[in-house]
């Protein structure tokens, strides 16, 4: 088989990774992870103006351990490819104690206490407080208004 690209996603929804090989001549190759009965969780971040897909956003998914495991958006794959944009988190038995968002626009967005085995539509949401100050998503982040 000669090839010249693959991607990855859960394709089926079910929390694990499948892959797509892009062959020449040839119909791609579907490769169906069907995984194991561990704990997931699964993000799709979707940005508030620019940046929809919530690219370049780092998030750090902390589990009920303590575990902490980092992920940046992204679709970078090999050529003529691109990976499915959203974040899977594996966390065998345990569950998920809070979920961090650091946008690339610099705010800061955390959820506490998220179900597992499913996946979270999360949109970057703008909090605007009674006072001089603004704060973005989820109070995370105050940005000083001039204001007289």
């Amino acid at each position: 088989m000669a090839a010249r690209g693959a991607a990855s996603g859960d394709l089926d929804n079910d929390g694990d990774t499948d892959f797509v090989i892009n062959t020449l001549n040839e119909p791609p190759v579907v490769l169906l992870n069907n995984g194991t009965k561990n704990h997931w969780i699964g993000l799709s971040l979707r940005g508030k103006k620019s940046n929809r897909l919530g690219l370049s956003a780092r998030v750090s998914v902390v589990d009920d351990r303590g575990a902490r495991t980092i992920f940046d958006v992204t679709t970078s794959s090999s050529y003529l490819s691109a990976n499915d944009q959203r974040i899977i988190a594996g966390l065998g038995a345990a569950s998920v104690s809070s979920v961090q968002i650091q946008w690339p626009s610099g705010a800061t967005q955390r959820i506490s206490k998220m179900p597992v085995d499913r996946y979270h539509h999360i949109r970057r949401t703008f909090i605007f407080c009674v006072t001089r100050e603004i704060a973005l998503d989820g109070c995370s982040l105050w940005l000083k208004m001039n204001m007289r």
